[in-house]
This record gives structure tokens, sequence and C-alpha cells, in this order.
């Protein structure tokens, strides 16, 4: 079995597109009314989070790493 480390960065932005592709998929089917600007919107938005999100995952592995580096 192949390990990887985990990614929330990758996660969160891969919710965070499907959840823009279910809203551009119901504007189209003609369900909801969503103005043109609301993807263009979302889209910088779930970036943002992402690379928050690999920011604090990284600070965090690293703060790990020194503090064992300390123990040991």
């Amino acid at each position: 079995m192949i390990r990887h480390p985990f990614e929330p960065s990758r996660l969160l932005l891969g919710l965070a597109m499907l959840g823009v592709a279910a809203v551009c998929l119901m504007d189209a089917a003609g369900e909801w009314e969503v103005p043109f600007w609301v993807p263009l919107a979302a889209l910088p938005t779930a970036l943002l989070l992402a690379g928050c999100a690999a920011l604090v995952t990284f600070t965090a592995r690293r703060r790990r790493a020194r503090r064992k580096e300390q123990r040991g």
C-alpha cells in the first residue's frame, strides 16, 4: 500500500470546485437563477481558502518536525 501525507487543502479545493460545478449545472438546467458573477467570485475564494489551509498544514508539519528533532 502506498502511503502519502493527507493534504487538506486539496480536499477543500476539490469540494469547493464541486460546489461551483453544481451551481453552474443547476443554473444551466434552469433550476436556479444564479448571477454570472457568483461562480466567478467563488473560484478565487476557493483558491484563497485552499492556500490558507495549505499554509496552516505546512506550518503545523514544520513545528511537529522541529519538536521531534529537539526531543531526539
